[in-house]
Parts: C-alpha cells; structure tokens; sequence
C-alpha cells in the first residue's frame, strides 16, 4: 500500500508546530509516534497534505511526577509509561493498561497523547485515564487549554480538538488517601490486539482509612466513546470496603446497564455487556481486598 505524497516538516518547537498545523487547517496532521496516523494514510483513510513532525520538540516526552500533580507529556510512549517506577507506585492501573497495547515494538513507538488523539472508544490508555480524573492541556496558536478527560471525545473516532490545536500533557491528581487501581482487558489473541473491551476501577480511602472516599469505574469498547459509570460509583462511595465487597454483584449490573456496545466482527454486544459484568466483578474484588489488607 503506498501512501499519498505529502510534504513533512519536523517542527523544532511546539510553536512552530501549531503554528503549521493552524495555517494548514484540516490539511495537516501531527505525527508522534505513527503507529495510528501512517496506517490511516496507509489504508486512504486519512490524505494530509503536510505531516508535522513533533519528534524533536523534547519537553514534550517528559514525565513529572513531583508534586501533587502528576504531568505526563504527550509524546511519553507506552513503553515509558509501563515501565516508570514511581508510576508504577501512584497510578499502577495506567502502567497495566499501557503494557497491554500492541507489540513492545509498537509499544517504544507509540504516545500516550497520539493514543488519545486517535479516540478509538476502545483505547486502552483511555478508561484508565477517565478513572484518574485526567485534565488534559492542549496548546494551539491562541494559549493552552485546560480539558478534563470525560469531555475530550465526541464520539468515534472524534474529539473536540480543532485544526491546530494539539495534546501538550495529561495532567493527574496524586491520590491523598490509600488507593488501588486494576484494568482488565478482553482481547482475542494473547497480544497484539485491539481491545474488544476494557474495565478500569480506581478506588481511594478517606484519610482515616475507613470509607471509599472516591471510586471511579472507566470502560472502553463498551460505547460510542470511552466512558464513566457514574451511577455505579455512586452505588460505592461512603462506603467501607467491607460493605463495598457484598454490592458488587449490583453495582455491576449498574455497571453493564451503562454501556451501548455495538455489534461487529471482533465481538457481539451481548458478549461485551457479559464480559464487562464479569471484568468489573474481578477488577473491584481485587482493589478492594487489597484496600482492606491495607
């Protein structure tokens, strides 16, 4: 399959970079990692005029884990992400969904942002993300801009990002009080898949240890975009983990009665609503034992 000539630049900094992407409008796409873009131009589903490169703008990789706020830049790639210790520490549920996208070779390739900005409903950094109340910032010609997360995609394949406007870092909250995440992820073959579908639980205590201070449920595959189950966090909050445990078998049907996933070749609706019940069970039983063993 050859792909349409175009004309490349690699932007030096983030300026420049917006700036072509702005000028050039629906025409221009920015490339990270590649993984997604060069297959989309590969198949003639994508046809830009100008590629943007933003491999040399260096700051943009950088991940910040100081402070209280956790700041990942677009261009991390899933390989760093799996394999940082302090992550690994603070937000093990996204180091678990990362190492679960692709081949390790598409996995040195790939960006966290680029696997944002691609908003498949079934991107596997996206439920996790949702489950860690991510912001993210965006940068175009005319300033940053702060965008939480659960209002970014718009639907398949689509985000509220206009021409020249692309994903500067994800931004996460540090967890205060003791907290645990798990992602579980159906998958046809044992690698190299794409998700048929996604469960991510996130749990924290209150500062004394006793109660679910905050509970979030993200799901991928199982809707037009990657979502939250609001209701069925609801169902959990206020509660200790010993209580939490014996509603599990409810909250999970409020968790399924969330969803809209489609029919396709991968899998069936009703299988992805069987395989979101029994993931979500699995998932929320492991972070709240752990929780209560302390």
């Amino acid at each position: 399959m050859r792909i349409k000539p175009f004309e490349y630049h690699a932007a030096s900094d983030l300026r420049e970079a917006v700036q072509m992407l702005s000028e050039e409008g629906a025409d221009a796409r920015a490339l990270a990692g590649g993984t997604d873009l060069v297959l989309a131009m590969k198949h003639k589903a994508v046809l830009p005029k100008k590629v943007v490169s933003l491999h040399r703008i260096t700051e943009m990789a950088a991940i910040n884990t100081e402070g209280d706020e956790i700041k990942i830049g677009a261009l991390a790639t899933h390989s760093e992400l799996a394999a940082h210790l302090e992550l690994q520490k603070v937000v093990p549920i996204l180091c678990q969904a990362v190492s679960l996208i692709g081949s390790w070779q598409i996995r040195n390739s790939a960006t966290i942002g680029g696997n944002l900005a691609h908003a498949s409903p079934a991107a596997d950094s996206a439920a996790p993300l949702l489950a860690l109340d991510a912001t993210l910032v965006t940068t175009s010609p005319s300033g940053d801009e702060n965008i939480p997360l659960a209002s970014f995609f718009s639907g398949p394949g689509a985000t509220i990002l206009h021409p020249g406007q692309i994903i500067k870092e994800i931004i996460i909250l540090r967890p205060q009080g003791r907290s645990s995440g798990r992602y579980l992820k159906l998958m046809r073959k044992r690698a190299v898949d794409l998700s048929q579908a996604g469960v991510a639980f996130q749990a924290e205590l209150d500062p004394a240890g006793e109660k679910l201070a905050k509970v979030a449920i993200g799901l991928g595959g199982m809707a037009p975009t990657p979502i939250r189950a609001p209701e069925a966090e609801g169902m959990l909050e206020g509660l200790s983990c010993a209580e939490a445990l014996k509603k599990i078998p409810s909250v999970a049907r409020a968790v399924v009665a969330a969803t809209s996933p489609i029919d396709d070749i991968r899998a069936s609706a009703a299988y992805r609503k069987l395989v979101a019940e029994a993931f979500f069970k699995q998932a929320a039983q492991e972070v709240l034992t752990s929780l209560t063993a302390g």
